[in-house]
């Protein structure tokens, strides 16, 4: 039972090492499918965690006098724990390259609500407060129509800005350039 837990663990170690080594010289992420958000446990990462944990805890129990039949339930159990914490982790760190910037553009169509007045006919700024993108957000506003009060519902009907929004009272309907300019 020792060259059986010996083998895997010097098996899965190899892999993790070789996978280190390429991962420092930029190669090793071309050998995962970027297909899945959900949790992977059919990767080369995590198959070879689960050999090396299944290896490295046979080893460590059977040198401790555990019979070797005893040991094999056990280390499977900690190779499946080390499969598991490998693809959670894996997935985790997929989810770190998706791009959370926020964009002024995501605000259009957005109802917000009016923090100081916006006077009429872009003769003017106010401010507005919405939340766009999972953010609390207050922007710049200027509106075309007549002036708005304080708390007044509007929506986003354009950007002009980095940090200013056109609004107007009712929604931009599909893509009314009138509504917009």
């Amino acid at each position: 039972m020792t060259a059986f837990f010996l083998t895997l663990f010097a098996l899965g170690t190899g892999v993790i090492v070789i996978q280190f080594v390429l991962g420092v010289f930029g190669v090793g992420d071309d050998f995962e499918s970027d297909v899945s958000d959900g949790l992977d446990l059919f990767t080369v990462r995590a198959l070879s965690a689960a050999a090396a944990g299944l290896g490295g805890a046979g080893l460590g129990l059977v040198q401790w006098g555990v019979p070797g039949l005893l040991a094999l339930p056990i280390a499977i159990v900690v190779g499946a724990g080390a499969a598991f914490g490998i693809a959670w982790l894996t997935m985790r760190m997929r989810r770190l390259d998706l791009d959370k910037s926020f964009q002024i553009g995501m605000t259009i169509g957005v109802a917000a609500q009016v923090a100081l007045p916006i006077p009429g006919a872009r003769a003017g700024v106010g401010k507005v407060h919405l939340t766009a993108h999972s953010r609390f957000l207050e922007l710049a506003a200027m509106t075309a129509e007549e002036s708005i009060p304080s708390g007044a519902q509007v929506w986003v009907v354009d950007t002009l800005s980095h940090d200013t929004v056109l609004v107007g009272r009712s929604p931009l309907i599909h893509g009314d350039s009138d509504a917009q300019r």
